[in-house]
């Protein structure tokens, strides 16, 4: 989750159920994530541009002891975070920090590859904002606004339903856990699915949508009509 949900609510809410978590940590002075880092002589190295290093942080305020793994990342570039540059040397490289807060016993490298796949949210955002308008306020009336977002959100589900049923290519399980199906875009479906130019014919009583003669279009199609027979 991100930094919004790093609450003591949701903290105890998660423990109590029993739900391993993982909360973006953010940078708020009480927290003096900053004296730490000034603190640190050694860090473990997971890559040639990010090392870590793990530590209980008792959030006093709160009542809660937790594990919270701070991430520092090579960048060469002067960092945007602020706060950040009055930490170390800029003549030694500049550094972006990050931290999170975990109840998982994953090591340094295995949380920081599961905190990236979280991304995958973002671009479902994307694709409801750039292919299905959801930003879009259409009316002037509450309600009405609302039934749009939620019909939005229900296309958005049946666009990602229509294509794992048709057979889309599967990715291999990582560490990150995002998400497997390899779903194409909702403007890429439409280009290559619906802007075609065609013709619906009956012949002897029968609908048939005829296209321009292409063998691949044709095995597109031919393939989404014989998965769907399947789960009909």
């Amino acid at each position: 989750m991100d930094g919004a949900f790093f609450l003591p609510e949701v903290i105890r809410l998660l423990a109590g159920q029993g739900a391993g978590y993982a909360i973006k940590v953010p940078f708020w002075r009480w927290l003096d994530l900053q004296g730490l880092i000034r603190a640190r002589k050694r860090w473990h190295r997971i890559n040639g541009e990010l090392d870590a290093f793990a530590k209980v942080l008792p959030v006093e305020p709160w009542g809660l002891s937790l594990r919270v793994v701070i991430y520092r990342k090579r960048v060469h570039h002067q960092s945007r975070k602020n706060y950040q540059l009055d930490l170390f040397d800029p003549s030694n490289g500049y550094w972006e920090y990050s931290a999170v807060a975990t109840n998982l016993s994953w090591d340094e490298g295995r949380l920081w590859r599961f905190m990236s796949g979280r991304g995958v949210q973002e671009k479902v955002i994307g694709e409801l904002k750039d292919g299905l308008a959801f930003a879009t306020v259409p009316t002037k009336h509450y309600g009405a606004n609302s039934a749009w977002q939620q019909l939005v959100v229900l296309a958005y589900n049946l666009v990602v339903n229509f294509q794992v049923a048709t057979g889309t290519a599967v990715r291999a399980r990582t560490q990150k856990r995002t998400t497997m199906p390899l779903l194409k875009s909702i403007k890429t479906l439409r280009f290559e699915l619906f802007h075609r130019a065609g013709q619906i014919i009956r012949p002897n009583g029968k609908t048939v949508i005829r296209l321009a003669a292409n063998k691949q279009i044709s095995m597109v199609f031919t393939r989404a009509t014989q998965a769907l027979k399947k789960v009909a």
